[in-house]
């Protein structure tokens, strides 16, 4: 079991990624004890372990899905767990609905070795959100990477692209074809 809680939930872009490997949803659910979600850097949403200094309370919402081995080396590959990005961590979850059936399942955590970190940079505690949504995915991308990521797909064929497109190809690439290494090589003047 794997509970997702922000781009491969239904509706945002990696979920093809899960409906591709056959993975069926068992059902809407919430961390059973509260968790740290917050939205980094490009719009990406981690998940953390509760903070040991937070006094807040915020029970993630999300999505568990029963998932085949093979489905789950690709999420692994998605969400870069052999270059430290996430690591796959069990949580307990409530199946949200009739049942409000307490499953033990994996997630995919901020990787320990920056967690507290970006849970600073974010904010802390102001910053955490119990839902990734839309809108959450949907924030504006730096306007410099804006022209550099425009000026990317130009130079490989794939035409002018809106500012929505631009969020969606960059969820669905960055892990995969190492654009995120370029962009981090681009020098802005």
């Amino acid at each position: 079991m794997v509970f997702v809680y922000g781009t491969l939930k239904r509706g945002f872009p990696n979920h093809p990624l899960l409906a591709a490997s056959g993975s069926p949803l068992v059902g809407a659910a919430s961390t059973a004890t509260p968790a740290s979600l917050v939205v980094g850097p490009y719009s990406v949403p981690f998940l953390l372990p509760r903070p040991s200094s937070s006094s807040g309370s915020h029970l993630v919402s999300g999505e568990l899905y029963a998932v085949s081995p093979r489905a789950l080396v690709d999420l692994d590959a998605l969400e870069g767990t052999h270059l430290g990005v996430y690591e796959r961590r069990k949580v307990t979850v409530v199946v949200e609905g009739g049942s409000g059936e307490v499953v033990e399942a994996e997630a995919y955590f901020a990787h320990t070795s920056y967690m507290e970190a970006l849970w600073l940079r974010c904010g802390g505690e102001a910053a955490e959100i119990g839902e990734y949504t839309m809108e959450h995915a949907a924030k504006d991308l730096d306007p410099q990477l804006q022209v550099a990521l425009k000026g990317y797909l130009v130079a490989r064929g794939h035409g002018t692209w809106s500012k929505s497109q631009l969020h969606d190809w960059l969820r669905l690439t960055t892990n995969h074809r190492g654009l995120g290494r370029w962009v981090k090589r681009v020098r802005f003047g």
